[in-house]
């Protein structure tokens, strides 16, 4: 069976990047301000973007700076995606993003930490590609 899918693209530093599932701009898990770009629902065993699809043209944005003890809350409904709607994460499905950071922030793409950004455009490629499962 072959599925077209989208692809995330981010600009970063005037070098392309590409991602399939995520994109993570945090310093810590634990302090400051986090932004999930999602093409899919799932980084790892939690459901972060429970309405995401990675062939819908859309890419879905968490960005939050909670205190402490909300992340200790929100890490814990993280498994069921139940940590959304939450006041303190913001949230939007488009299809393109510019993220201005207030200092250089390290940026993972599908888990892997490929930079440190203060200025992120950050764009879907509509069926960029094909999955055969």
């Amino acid at each position: 069976m072959s599925l077209p899918a989208d692809l995330g693209s981010v600009l970063i530093d005037g070098r392309l990047h590409w991602f399939v599932a995520h994109l993570v701009v945090r310093r810590s898990w634990w302090r400051g301000r986090v932004v999930a770009v999602m093409n899919a629902q799932w980084i790892g065993p939690w459901d972060v973007a429970p309405r995401s699809h990675p062939n819908d043209g859309l890419l879905d944005v968490f960005d939050g700076d909670l205190s402490l003890d909300d992340r200790w809350k929100a890490r814990r409904r993280l498994r069921t995606g139940t940590h959304v709607p939450h006041p303190g994460i913001a949230q939007r499905r488009v299809a393109a993003l510019q993220l201005e950071l207030d200092r250089p922030t390290p940026v993972w793409l599908d888990g892997e930490r490929v930079a440190e950004a203060r200025t992120l455009s950050i764009r879907i490629e509509p069926d960029a590609y094909t999955c055969i499962v």
